[in-house]
């Protein structure tokens, strides 16, 4: 998946991250999501610690936005998540 994403900050601590990607899916042994391009847009809540790790929710609906002949299941996710910045 290649997409964008941008933050937007309440105070110095919260931070909202939504984003929108596109991708391929291949189903494997998993769900049949009806087509192999895949859109998957999400919204991270997150905290912001002092050394600018964050620690977060998200929750992201993937599909294939009516491109399969057949149905469009589409899935829902809510993670957990834990970022830092890598420093060079």
């Amino acid at each position: 998946m290649g997409g964008i994403l941008t933050d937007f900050y309440f105070g110095n601590r919260i931070v909202v991250s939504p984003s929108v990607a596109v991708g391929a899916y291949f189903e494997g042994s998993g769900k049949d999501l009806g087509h192999v391009f895949e859109i998957r847009s999400a919204l991270e809540v997150a905290y912001r610690f002092d050394d600018r790790s964050r620690l977060g929710v998200m929750f992201y609906h993937i599909s294939n936005a009516g491109l399969g002949d057949d149905e469009n299941p589409g899935a829902e996710v809510l993670t957990l998540s834990y970022s830092f910045p890598i420093r060079w």
